[in-house]
Parts: structure tokens; C-alpha cells; sequence
């Protein structure tokens, strides 16, 4: 069994989940903080009730973002505790990926949006096969909208938690655009779906026995945190892995 942690926003959530990728339990919630008071207690809980213990699991897997900085480091911070005590593999998956891997369709192209703070969104676009097509970039939704790649005919899914609250804007470009051969879709969200793609991911990868390094994986930031340093508009690329290790 594969423990998941998903502490890339203020909804956070954790999932027991079996050799094929298919999860047994989870516990979803939502944090004004950053998950320090839910984390491991519920951990606990769910190897609780289904009767295991840490040492019992064959790995844990994170997501490691973008997110928040606190939020970030709480999920990676436990889930290397978690991966070091009872000496097991860790795997890291960036969260833009698993937003994107539920709605990647072979006929089109799909935009992840997160959150990040100050009216502005994290965008990752991904062809049918999950691969990148471009840089992920932080920038604002309609920056967003505006600067679509130059892509071939086919469907464009946005998806993603920072979608959620914009499916009329996103709606509205598709409309002025007016090009029937590019349909736009504002795909909806719930907090499971990332959380249900890293299951399914990290256990693909276990089993391809493609794990991370635990002293050198780290979250993915995506723009340098502003605690505790001046505020910069810096990318920063660390931690996220390899497109084929993220998105497979």
C-alpha cells in the first residue's frame, strides 16, 4: 500500500491506496493554516482504521506543488519524516501535472490552473499525451487566457482548483474567440481528483521503481517565497521532477 499527501492548497488530503494505483481511504479537509494541526493526525486515523502501521506501507508520495511556501513544506516535510523512519521510497509529483491528468483527452490540449497569490494563477499546459507544451508561468488569469499557445485544432480543457471560481470568464474568452474547431472548456473540480491522480501516478511509478531522492527532493515553488526575503519575481525551478517521471 501507497500513502499520498496533498498539501499544495488550503484543501489538503491523504489517501491509502493499493499496488494498481486504486485508493482504499481517504481523509479530505480544508485548512485556514497550513495543515500543521490536520497532517498527521489524520494519518493516524486512516492507518488506524485500516489497521496498518507506517512500517507496513510501501511507500508515500507528495505532492510538491506550486502552493503555498508553509503549506508546501508541511506535506514534504512529513512525508520525508514519514519515508525516513520506516525506511521506504518517496515520490514527489508536481501538483500542476496531477490537476491536468484527469481531464488530458489525445484530441486536445489542457491548461492547469493553482492559485498563487496576489490575483494571479499558476498555469501548466499539457498535450493529450500529459507532456508540457511550454513553461509553467505565474501569471494573471487574463494574462492567462491571452497568451494560449499556438496550437493545432482540438479542444481546450482548463482545469484545476483556481478554475473553479472563473468558469464564466474562461466560458466568455472561448465565446469571443468563436473558433469551432477550438472548443473551450471549463472542466469542473473537486479537491479529490489531484489527490486521487497522485495515487495513481506515484503508484505507476513505484511499480517502474522510479522513486525520488529524499535528501535532495524538494517542493516546487515555482516563484521564490516572500517570508522572511525581499519580494522578487523569481522562478524557482526546484523540485519539480522530470516531465516523464511527473506526468506518467
Amino acid at each position: 500500500m501507497l500513502l499520498s499527501i496533498d498539501t499544495s492548497s488550503r484543501h489538503g488530503g491523504i489517501a491509502i491506496c493499493d499496488a494498481d494505483g486504486t485508493v482504499i481511504e481517504a481523509r479530505l479537509w480544508r485548512s485556514t493554516a497550513n495543515h500543521t494541526a490536520q497532517l498527521m493526525p489524520a494519518v493516524a486515523e486512516l492507518l488506524k482504521a485500516q489497521d496498518t502501521r507506517a512500517t507496513d506501507l510501501d511507500g508515500v508520495a507528495v505532492a510538491l506543488g506550486p502552493g503555498p511556501f508553509s503549506a508546501l513544506r508541511v506535506g514534504v516535510s512529513a512525508a520525508k519524516g514519514l519515508a525516513m523512519a520506516a525506511g521506504f521510497p518517496i515520490i514527489g509529483v508536481d501538483t500542476l501535472a496531477l490537476e491536468a491528468r484527469p481531464h488530458l483527452t489525445p484530441d486536445g490540449f489542457t491548461a492547469a490552473w493553482l492559485d498563487a497569490g496576489r490575483n494571479e494563477v499558476a498555469v501548466g499546459w499539457f498535450s493529450g499525451d500529459g507532456e508540457r507544451i511550454r513553461e509553467d508561468a505565474i501569471v494573471a488569469p487574463e494574462i492567462a487566457l491571452e497568451q494560449e499557445p499556438a496550437l493545432p485544432d482540438g479542444a481546450l480543457i482548463y482545469c484545476g482548483e483556481a478554475t473553479h471560481a472563473r468558469r464564466d470568464a474562461i466560458k466568455d474568452f472561448g465565446d469571443q474567440r468563436g473558433d469551432p474547431s477550438r472548443p473551450t472548456v471549463a472542466a469542473p473540480w473537486t479537491p479529490a481528483d489531484r489527490l486521487w491522480a497522485l495515487a495513481y501516478v506515484a503508484a505507476q511509478r513505484l511499480h517502474r521503481k522510479e522513486t525520488d531522492d529524499l535528501v535532495s527532493l524538494q517542493p516546487y515553488y515555482l516563484r521564490m517565497p516572500t517570508i522572511g526575503v525581499s519580494k522578487r519575481r523569481d522562478r524557482v525551478r526546484q523540485g519539480r521532477p522530470s516531465a516523464t517521471s511527473s506526468q506518467n
